[in-house]
């Protein structure tokens, strides 16, 4: 299999196709994500299908294997994730997360590859990826690890206007609103619900956390923003901006 073929997805793959991509000294680059509320509209897997699905593109454009995805991250916070209060969400204590992603790097150097890439998509795991790439990185001088904690590529004054032509409510709040709902509709227009779409915002936004949970920091919904701009179209530029960081990093990492 090769990038002209198609993408190679690790759990797609036999154990003797990936033994020989590893052989071949290939980078593995992992979808991190969560199992999370978004909002009345979109699935609970959205954290960990959307970045596979991007690398599964960029993967038709450069021969790497799309690893095996993260599905459990860490605890939602309610002016980022909407909040552990609602259910569907299962989240991991942060030791727990970081113990789960060096057993999975260790184990892909186990398994021969040299050079991973730790994709993350859900905005409270920043901070706990890096730690488990240090430490397996020190047991392994010879093992590359580039982390990769925010995704998004960078929005213009241009991109935020086609995004958010009535202003920008900065990607905090770019929860299960138009980013994740128009990538949806792009790549499986079928996981949304597109009559349960509908504005919300927080009663109270501030940059620091409140503990009992305040729900004023979260909406109703679970959307933390309005998805209401959101169509397929726009899912395909984001896909399109996406793919061309995705790309531009394998690039300048491992050329």
């Amino acid at each position: 299999m090769s990038a002209d073929a198609g993408p190679r997805v690790y759990q797609d793959m036999t154990w003797e196709e990936i033994s020989a991509a590893a052989a071949a000294d290939l980078p593995v680059a992992i979808p991190i994500g969560a199992t999370e509320q978004h909002g009345r509209h979109l699935p609970v897997c959205t954290d960990w299908v959307l970045p596979q699905r991007v690398l599964c593109e960029a993967a038709r454009l450069r021969d790497f294997v799309v690893g095996p995805f993260v599905p459990f991250g860490y605890r939602s916070r309610p002016g980022s994730g909407g909040g552990q209060h609602f259910p569907g969400t299962i989240s991991l204590r942060a030791t727990t997360f970081m113990s789960v992603l060096e057993d999975i790097l260790s184990e892909l150097k186990r398994g021969g590859f040299n050079n991973i890439v730790l994709y993350n998509w859900h905005f409270e795991n920043t901070g706990f990826v890096y730690e488990p790439a240090f430490l397996v990185s020190e047991r392994h001088p010879g093992l590359k690890v580039v982390v990769v904690e925010d995704v998004f590529p960078e929005f213009t004054s241009e991109r935020r206007n086609i995004l958010w032509p009535d202003g920008f409510p900065g990607l905090a709040l770019e929860h299960a609103a138009v980013i994740e709902t128009s990538l949806w509709m792009y790549h499986d227009e079928s996981a949304v619900r597109t009559d349960r779409m509908a504005p919300d915002a927080p009663q109270r936004v501030v940059n620091h956390d409140v503990l009992p949970i305040d729900t004023r920091m979260s909406t109703a919904s679970g959307s933390l923003s309005s998805p209401m701009g959101a169509s397929a179209e726009v899912g395909k530029l984001l896909t399109e901006w996406l793919v061309e960081r995705v790309v531009a990093i394998i690039d300048e990492e491992f050329g």
